[in-house]
């Protein structure tokens, strides 16, 4: 039992020993998808990078303090080399108060036992004012 104990300590102290979980900004942006706004919710697509600091993304958490904290799958963004993009529907009177956690990591396959790596908080208000990169159109499908 001992033995198991310092082998959690140990892994622990390696998880943080690589990154110093600095909260900071990244090229992130957001877009309000008129398309799937419906009643009192509105949707939001939200693009970020893959790659920062030398970390892969890993993970996308929405956070909306005492009242929500969900993981989301995000999918490759074909209109922005590079990123990746979540989308999901929120009543924007919860502006304010929802942030999104992004979980950067050396596991590039997005797989497995994450050892270290960076966490970024971002706010979706400020995600809507911020830059975006140019769009790139993606080519058509091959035909058949």
């Amino acid at each position: 039992m001992r033995v198991l104990l310092v082998i959690c300590f140990l892994w622990t102290s390696l998880l943080f020993a690589c990154g110093n979980d600095e909260l900071g900004q990244s090229a992130s942006f957001a877009k309000i998808n008129e398309d799937y706004s419906v009643g009192n919710f509105a949707g939001y697509d939200v693009y970020v990078p893959e790659i920062f600091k030398d970390y892969y993304l890993t993970s996308f958490t929405v956070v909306i303090k005492d009242t929500l904290l969900a993981d989301l799958d995000f999918t490759e963004a074909n209109s922005y080399e590079g990123y990746y993009k979540v989308f999901f529907q929120v009543n924007p009177e919860r502006l304010d108060s929802l942030n999104i956690v992004l979980g950067y990591s050396t596991t590039k396959d997005k797989k497995g036992i994450v050892m270290c790596g960076e966490r970024i908080q971002l706010n979706l208000k400020e995600l809507l004012r911020a830059n975006q990169p140019e769009m790139i159109i993606a080519p058509p499908p091959p035909l058949k």
